[in-house]
């Protein structure tokens, strides 16, 4: 029995067919097909008809579909099949590569990004002629702004040996400077090289202390190989040993309530990620309840006084006093000036009545980049 074929679009159908090939040319990774259905004002069911027409009708030489559905559930998306007619796709994975490597701008001078930066050398020398020239001016066109990050400069050796021992599972012998100059020796085994806030870090089995801890690589002042090799662990995963944690200091698991004061720091914050658990809940006097359990909370409290004075600690109370402490000896840092009364009314006799202070809003438009990039 022959295959019945789909029923072929109208006029209008075929518009909005060439304008979904049309799509896909521009996005080589994909087309979402819930963005599909509301660029074109279309139903899900008449989507699914025009794939099947495209599935039988836009065909390679060898007969096969040259467009293909990937992804599951809400994350659907359609895409070119690979080798198909994507000219702009060299183009934009170069440029993803470009903008990848912009962040890592703090790593110069090391190894890393020495190896990124000769992997860029010979994508763009691979492209032809006509995309390397669209790609003039990245430079200008994709930028990253570092945010206190680390000087890695005087710790290329060790950073590259210690990548060495990673990929290759060497353990290796550490000595590994404390804050404030003191060192220990440790042998270990480097599970994890961590990128967080402008720094590297490494997670690693230390068998002097026998558990997995966290070292800062411009702390580590000497790395050697050593002979033996380790089986990498096969129930360690990054994502299990930070599992909610806030920030990269474990401590125990606490349910923490912040108030939000203010429609400006509800809109500020809950654009971000703070935390796997968030929860914000709206309450009726405008301000915001904020909820989350986290594995630890030094940094969460250094995190809070960064935000005074919009955010307030509800509970644990031990959070609440230890940030409060910590921002009354800051305010010590800066007694208040004495006041200067106007010149008439000195001249007069009397004094300036005093005034309660409103609550300080966020800054806004130019002041407020030093919020915005904590």
């Amino acid at each position: 029995m022959a295959k019945q074929r789909s029923r072929l679009p109208t006029y209008g159908a075929a518009g909005r067919l060439a304008r979904i090939v049309l799509g896909l040319l521009s996005r080589p990774h994909g087309w979402p097909l819930t963005a599909i259905t509301e660029e074109l004002g279309i139903s899900e069911r008449t989507l699914l008809r025009y794939l099947a027409v495209c599935r039988n009708e836009l065909v390679d030489a060898a007969g096969r579909p040259m467009v293909e559905v990937v992804g599951q559930g809400a994350a659907r998306a359609l895409r070119l099949v690979e080798g198909g007619p994507a000219p702009d796709a060299g183009v934009f994975e170069a440029v993803f590569f470009y903008f990848t490597q912009t962040v890592l701008t703090f790593l110069e001078g090391t190894v890393l990004k020495d190896g990124v930066a000769g992997l860029w050398e010979r994508l763009h020398r691979g492209l032809p002629a006509s995309q390397r020239t669209r790609l003039a001016n990245l430079n200008k066109k994709f930028y990253a702004v570092p945010f206190a990050a680390k000087d890695y400069r005087a710790s290329d050796e060790q950073l590259d040996l210690t990548v060495r021992c990673l990929i290759d599972q060497h353990r290796m012998r550490v000595d590994y400077q404390g804050l404030l100059g003191e060192g220990k020796v440790h042998d270990v085994d480097p599970y994890t090289l961590v990128h967080y806030r402008g720094g590297l870090y490494l997670i690693c089995y230390s068998h002097r202390f026998r558990k997995t801890i966290w070292l800062a690589i411009e702390r580590i002042r000497s790395v050697t190989k050593l002979p033996h090799r380790f089986d990498y662990p096969a129930g360690y995963s990054p994502e299990k040993h930070t599992e909610g944690m806030f920030g990269i200091i474990e401590g125990p698991e606490t349910a923490v309530e912040l108030l939000l004061l203010g429609k400006e720091t509800t809109a500020f914050l809950s654009s971000r990620r703070l935390h796997p658990t968030q929860r914000f809940t709206p309450r009726p006097d405008g301000t915001t309840l904020l909820t989350m359990t986290v594995r630890g909370t030094a940094e969460l409290a250094t995190w809070i006084i960064s935000q005074a004075p919009w955010v307030e600690v509800l509970r644990p109370q031990a959070l609440r006093d230890e940030v409060a402490e910590r921002l009354r000896a800051g305010a010590r840092l800066y007694p208040a000036a004495p006041k200067r009364e106007p010149t008439a009314k000195r001249e007069a006799g009397t004094a300036t009545p005093g005034r309660p202070k409103p609550t300080p809003k966020r800054p806004s438009g130019s002041s407020r980049k030093s919020h915005d990039a904590g």
